[in-house]
């Protein structure tokens, strides 16, 4: 399994956590306005593997046309391929033609369009005066405020609303013990690392993004969307320790802080294979508009 093949997995494995986090309120308020639309037109912001269209797709009920932009070739194969699958599922017959997903029934016609590059090259990659909704989930964390003030600035030109779901912004382990708070605050600050396009916003999105939006004069409904991962999904806490395993060394300056974290990890890990390990991830929902 190559490196995109193994996040495709973590993509797969976040799916009920999403669900069952978003904001109902933020969420509802989205589908009040795509109600005046018979039909609706979508971009999807990273769309990754395509996990935000295909939990949209049963909740709006118009025929619907999507543009999932995502860098990663790889990912989008691996989601159309996903997106046939749930056809099938759900009773729906499917007819894939170059980079155009066509999916529908009696009722419906949905048409999936995958479009490869970066949503902060948007502009040059889809005509926006076409659309109705941009969404995006799990994204803005990886963005600096300026490229998210940036995006927004551009989805303004087009008055393109925006619905952007599951923004971390916390992680707690249950129960606590010692070093959780030194490791999840170096895992943040390796969110937050100084990068070519300056730091990510990481666990502050949700103050930044809430910001962003009222400060160029949208309307934003804001609302919490928290993951509650229990011990009996130790795959899921696995992940979530690898992730760390992975990004806090690159910011540790001192050896001994690494013999620190090994320990710290370990120490987890037997947690894990003793079903005593819990964890709580917080995110916040927006949905801003202009009136």
């Amino acid at each position: 399994m190559n490196k995109n093949q193994k996040f495709a997995e973590w993509l797969e494995l976040r799916i009920p956590y999403d669900a069952k986090g978003r904001n109902s309120t933020v969420e509802a308020s989205c589908q009040q306005y795509l109600k005046k639309h018979k039909s609706v037109k979508i971009v999807d912001l990273g769309a990754g593997t395509g996990a935000n269209c295909r939990y949209y797709l049963s909740k709006i009920f118009q025929d619907q046309e999507w543009f999932l932009v995502e860098q990663n070739q790889e990912h989008l194969e691996i989601g159309f391929d996903r997106l046939i699958v749930w056809a099938q599922e759900n009773g729906y017959d499917s007819q894939l033609q170059d980079s155009i997903l066509v999916i529908k029934n009696e009722v419906r016609k949905i048409t999936i369009h995958r479009i490869v590059g970066s949503i902060l090259d948007l502009e040059n990659l889809i005509d926006l005066k076409t659309f109705d909704l941009a969404v995006a989930n799990a994204v803005f964390d990886l963005f600096s405020e300026k490229q998210f003030q940036t995006l927004l600035e551009c989805l303004k030109k087009y008055q393109l609303p925006l619905l952007a779901t599951v923004n971390y912004t916390s992680t707690n382990f249950i129960p606590q013990s010692e070093g959780d708070s030194s490791f999840v605050e170096y895992y943040n600050q390796h969110m937050q690392r100084p990068q070519d396009f300056g730091r990510g916003m990481g666990p502050d999105c949700g103050d930044s993004i809430g910001e962003v939006m009222k400060r160029i004069d949208m309307k934003v409904i804001q609302g919490e969307s928290p993951w509650e991962i229990s011990s009996s999904d130790p795959v899921f806490l696995q992940f979530m320790l690898k992730f760390m395993e992975e990004s806090i060394p690159e910011i540790l300056e001192e050896a001994t802080l690494q013999h620190e974290l090994n320990t710290w990890l370990q120490k987890k890990q037997q947690m894990i294979a003793q079903n005593q390990l819990s964890c709580n991830v917080t995110h916040q929902d927006f949905w801003g508009y202009w009136e």
